[in-house]
């Protein structure tokens, strides 16, 4: 090692250090400064298991709210947020009224909301209150929370009839899922009625593919949905839409009762209207060995008679085979009486008790599809 060589400093060599010092400190903190503007801009560590992220970004809200966009129209009865900035009086949740009012703290007369956009009911509130010299420039926001129009109403035969909420187009079938299915006493038909959605995307459809259209707003039409629920692939399986109603109306029956090898109900639905005498025997696997042919009978209720008061309408089997007469159509709750021969003197007493399994006990008997 050399040698060391030490100098002196007077006051001058002093005052240089001192500067030279001065200058390193300000470089070191022109190093340093930027590290902690990044640690300063960067979010807080939490201390919990939760990513940062979700302390600064709200949750999204689940349901109607999502689905709302400023083109969608107030209806009576919905359940709406309204916010006005730095006003917290008014800032909350609303009712509209079932004649399509909305009244807000404030201001002295309601506001006809129904009918208007979630776009246009704001710049009417915030017209609203500048008009009154409350607020020169509202900022306000309108979302929906709730309303009837984002459901399905499902009624009629099936096992849970209820309102399903729905907030977008959803297929028939998923909603008589939902429903639990058809009930044992379900027609092969569902009665569809459309609401404003449903009216407005049918429209669109028809334009789109140069279709005429004729299901409008609160109109009904009819649907066969048997093949749809026994196979789950069929035209029937429509798009449903919020504000439309479902119904699955009782089966209309005809009733083949006494010595046939399949007694029971038969659905009398669009596809059977001409159900015949000699269909119906065959539906229900024909007569059996001990039937008394030519004592078949038609038990047939006369409209406005009481249930247990039918018309009794013979029936010619064999004349009808060779062509003879014509085949007698059976109509909605007719019963096919077959006979047995062994039970012949006691004729009127079974027919009579044909008539009561059907009005009392009906629900025990089979039904066919």
């Amino acid at each position: 090692m050399g040698p060391v060589l030490r100098f002196r400093l007077g006051d001058e060599g002093r005052e240089l250090n001192g500067i030279i010092a001065l200058g390193v400190a300000a470089f070191m903190l022109a190093l340093v400064k930027p590290v902690f503007a990044q640690q300063s801009t960067s979010p807080p560590i939490s201390s919990g298991a939760k990513d940062t992220k979700e302390s600064t970004v709200p949750a999204p809200t689940v349901g109607p709210l999502e689905l709302s966009n400023p083109d969608y129209v107030v209806s009576p009865d919905d359940l709406l947020d309204i916010y006005v900035m730095d006003v917290p009086e008014v800032s909350r949740a609303y009712r509209i009224s079932s004649d399509g009012m909305l009244a807000l703290p404030l201001l002295s007369e309601p506001i006809q909301a129904a009918g208007l956009t979630l776009e246009q009911l704001s710049h009417v509130i915030a017209g609203k209150f500048h008009d009154s010299g409350m607020l020169t420039n509202a900022q306000v926001t309108v979302s929906v929370m709730e309303t009837r129009l984002h459901s399905v109403l499902v009624s009629g035969e099936v096992r849970n009839p209820q309102v399903f909420p729905v907030f977008s187009p959803t297929r028939l079938l998923e909603i008589l899922v939902k429903a639990g299915g058809l009930t044992d006493n379900a027609g092969n038909d569902a009665i569809v009625m459309r609401g404003d959605i449903g009216a407005r995307a049918d429209l669109a459809e028809a334009v789109q593919t140069n279709t005429p259209n004729d299901k409008m707003r609160g109109q009904s039409f009819t649907l066969n949905i048997r093949k749809l629920v026994e196979t789950g692939n069929d035209a029937s399986n429509i798009l449903l839409y919020p504000g439309d109603r479902v119904t699955v109306p009782r089966a209309q029956l005809f009733y083949v009762l006494g010595a046939v090898n399949r007694p029971g109900g038969y659905v009398l639905d669009e596809a059977r209207q001409h159900v015949t005498v000699l269909k119906a025997l065959a539906m229900a696997g024909d007569v059996n060995n001990i039937a008394k042919r030519k004592h078949i009978t038609i038990l047939r209720r006369e409209p406005g008679a009481p249930e247990e008061k039918r018309e009794e309408i013979p029936v010619d089997i064999k004349a009808m085979v060779k062509g003879d007469i014509p085949d007698v159509r059976m109509i909605a709750d007719d019963i096919l009486f077959v006979p047995e021969s062994t039970r012949l003197k006691a004729w009127h007493a079974s027919v009579n008790s044909a008539v009561s399994v059907v009005t009392t006990g009906g629900a025990a008997l089979m039904v066919y599809h």
